[in-house]
């Protein structure tokens, strides 16, 4: 176990101030989606919670919450081998009031508990983390060269890892067509009953899924076939080019289609899914290009996105990337995907809202709000922008609040924990976690009005 005490990781008499900061725009009055400051954790920053003497957030590239909602588990990947952020995988206690303390570590970082397969140190095994999950009982997160599982305590807490896929792990040894590292792109989700998992790993010109089966008990994974472009071993979807590059894995709510995001060529493929077997078939796809046969949209907005999210009713999923946010409208019989616009500043969108690149998006529980983790240009300011939802899916600006950007968003108070912006997190409709990414890193709270 970590030996730093949980109440000695706050320093006495920290009073923090809930005080709200809504993010609607000058004048307006506050509406349901509108979104406020309550706090941030990270490392020595004036006006944040010093999370402590252990720093696990820098480089923080993705965060989930077990399926209790009592913990929120950060994975961070380190700085790509320069040594002065190492990665890790840090766990927070939520309250009541959906504040979370954080209250352990395990990964490659001084003083979290170091991560081990067989019983043997391997401090680096979280390198390069991208994405995480929560499936039952137990935690993944992916790797370029492994699926890092970890078995969670009655208190949330990480107990034993163990990982699938390279020559150090248990359960997988081998994934068709890859090869540790030969990959460095990769996306991992898993379905609501925590039965399936899904790998999305690309690079070298072709990608796959990889279906994975977990098993509950002992936390191990086993493979169950793949499909893909050209990767040796797994069921060819017959088209080239469209899943090469770095993006994101989404399901749907109802677990029958699973959207695998692409930033080059900038495409969303549709697999829809055998509820039975788990087992999936490419239906289809959209690409900026039209590559290999997919739609067209009329816009810009599908260039270089790399996130998605999808609505809980499944009639819209949300895509995002540097010139912003994109509403793809479902079909909720089949999953079937046809472009709608977007928002933002790529050609052809909707130019509202903070011209900034869109690194993520996440949608609300209630299905009211879509809101994207923004980004300024050379870093020079970051915030969390809030787009109100219409009945047919469409979106339109309603505000910000962050940092270094004044005169559109409602400033947090603390510095340099947003202008970095990372992943967010929707858990409810009444709460919004965002994540900064370097230098220290940080997590932001954000309460959400909902009435």
């Amino acid at each position: 176990m970590l030996a730093i005490g949980r109440t000695s990781r706050w320093a006495a008499g920290i009073a923090v101030a809930l005080t709200l900061v809504l993010a609607f725009p000058t004048g307006a009055q506050a509406a349901v989606g509108d979104i406020g400051f309550v706090r941030t954790i990270s490392y020595n920053v004036p006006g944040a919670v010093h999370i402590g003497p252990v720093n696990p957030l820098d480089w923080a590239s993705a965060a989930t919450m077990r399926p209790t909602g009592d913990t929120v588990y950060v994975v961070a990947g380190g700085d790509g081998g320069s040594g002065t952020a190492k990665p890790a995988i840090s766990s927070f206690r939520r309250a009541a009031d959906d504040t979370l303390t954080f209250t352990e570590c395990m990964g490659g970082v001084t003083g979290c508990r170091p991560t081990r397969v067989g019983g043997v140190v391997l401090p680096d095994r979280l390198y390069a983390a991208g994405s995480v999950v929560a499936a039952g009982s137990h935690v993944y997160a992916s790797t370029p060269a492994a699926v890092v599982g970890f078995r969670t305590l009655t208190n949330g807490d990480l107990d034993t890892d163990f990982c699938a896929w390279d020559h150090d792990c248990g359960g997988v040894a081998a994934l068709p067509g890859l090869a540790p590292w030969s990959t460095a792109d990769h996306a991992l989700t898993a379905t609501a009953d925590g039965r399936d998992l899904y790998l999305y790993a690309a690079g070298s010109g072709k990608g796959a899924v990889y279906h994975l089966r977990h098993d509950n008990g002992t936390g191990r994974l086993a493979f169950h076939g793949c499909i893909g472009e050209a990767m040796p071993g797994c069921t060819t979807i017959g088209r080239t080019g469209v899943m090469t590059s770095a993006g994101d894995a989404v399901l749907s709510a109802d677990g029958r289609s699973l959207y695998i995001v692409a930033r080059n060529p900038g495409s969303v493929t549709h697999f829809r899914r055998d509820l039975a077997t788990g087992s999936l078939a490419e239906t289809g796809c959209l690409s900026e290009a039209g590559t290999s046969g997919c739609n067209v949209p009329t816009t810009d907005g599908l260039l270089g996105i790399t996130r998605g999210a999808i609505t809980p009713a499944g009639d819209s999923l949300y895509v995002s990337g540097p010139g912003g946010v994109s509403h793809l409208r479902r079909l909720t019989g089949n999953g079937d995907l046809a472009y709608q616009g977007c928002i933002g500043f790529a050609a052809g969108c909707r130019p509202t809202g903070p011209q900034g690149a869109y690194v993520d998006v996440a949608v609300s529980a209630d299905g009211a709000s879509v809101y994207g983790s923004t980004q300024g240009p050379s870093f020079t300011w970051g915030a969390a922008t809030h787009l109100r939802r219409s009945s047919n899916g469409d979106l339109t600006y309603a505000g910000c609040v962050g940092e270094g950007l004044p005169a559109m968003c409602r400033e947090i108070g603390p510095t340099g924990v947003m202008n970095h912006a990372g992943p967010l997190l929707a858990p409810d409709s009444r709460v919004l976690y965002s994540l900064g990414v370097h230098w220290r890193g940080a997590l932001t709270q954000l309460t959400r009005q909902t009435s």
